[in-house]
């Protein structure tokens, strides 16, 4: 369903919709440029302003302590005739998504720096006690064990042999290393990903999209990273970073891709935008084939 602008308007004093553009879309959300300098958000569903809500709040208090720009809420409307689920509103934040293979090598190493130290204060924040409690937190050791016996019952069975057996052992290598489970939980994007990534003239200014904002492991935000740019470019951010164990972050990324696949062939029906399961099919069995 499109917004409605003209009742928009009249709900928003002194706003006048010269322009809209289409930024693109979630699996939870829509968002709208207006008059190049708002972004309007609009949730796909009404069940979906826990997750608004806890973005708006997070960033009122993060936006201070990170090093990037991020959105700023400056309205919230869960309640509108204009839009079937409501709609939140941010100014605009100038910039294009991050490719990196459009770099120099010197703007590459400059991007690494700059996304290495907003990676370092987003993991270092302490939220206040309001704040924190907001932000979701699972026991990491439990949600891999219950996806790993989804996906024995529910993907292996539609793999090939040998992929079925790839994929088991994937699951069984990471549950069975104490490692993979001994971090401090920290602040994570959890969708820090080269669209959500904005750069102007070359540079990295800002950070969008903090909709799966959670505590969880630090070495799940370079997962995205490691997918897009790659593996020399992921170890040039995690050296800046001051990352402890680079190998150890290259097997977790893989299992980490792995895993981000067949959470959206098991979790993306009704949600997942057109042709990112088949898409996540295609990524797993590479990934599986080359294990």
């Amino acid at each position: 369903m499109k917004p409605d602008w003209r009742l928009i308007e009249l709900e928003n004093r002194g706003l006048f919709v010269q322009s809209t553009r289409f930024l693109g879309e979630g699996w939870c959300s829509r968002a709208y440029l207006v008059n190049d300098e708002l972004v309007f958000r609009f949730p796909k569903r009404p069940e979906q302003w826990k997750e608004l809500d806890r973005e708006i709040k997070f960033l009122a208090f993060a936006g201070d302590h990170l090093t990037l720009a991020v959105p700023r809420y400056i309205h919230a409307a869960p309640v509108s005739p204009g839009a079937a689920h409501g709609y939140a509103v941010y100014r605009y934040l100038s910039g294009h998504p991050m490719d990196a293979t459009a770099l120099t090598h010197d703007d590459r190493a400059a991007a690494a720096d700059r996304i290495a130290a907003f990676l370092r204060g987003l993991h270092d924040l302490e939220p206040n006690p309001e704040v924190g409690s907001l932000l979701p937190q699972d026991d990491e050791r439990i949600v891999a064990t219950q996806c790993f016996a989804r996906a024995e019952r529910e993907i292996a069975p539609k793999l090939r042999p040998l992929e079925a057996r790839a994929l088991h052992k994937q699951f069984e290598m990471h549950l069975s290393a104490p490692a993979n489970f001994s971090f401090r939980p920290v602040v994570l994007h959890a969708d820090f990903s080269g669209d959500h990534i904005l750069m102007d003239n070359n540079s990295v200014v800002a950070v969008i999209d903090f909709g799966d904002v959670n505590w969880g492991d630090p070495d799940y935000d370079f997962v995205y990273l490691f997918r897009e740019f790659g593996e020399a470019f992921v170890k040039a951010v995690a050296r800046s970073y001051g990352h402890p164990d680079l190998e150890q972050l290259r097997i977790k990324l893989k299992y980490f891709d792995l895993v981000d696949q067949v959470d959206t062939i098991l979790n993306g029906v009704g949600y997942a935008l057109e042709g990112q399961e088949n898409t996540a099919w295609s990524r797993l069995k590479q990934l599986l084939r080359a294990s």
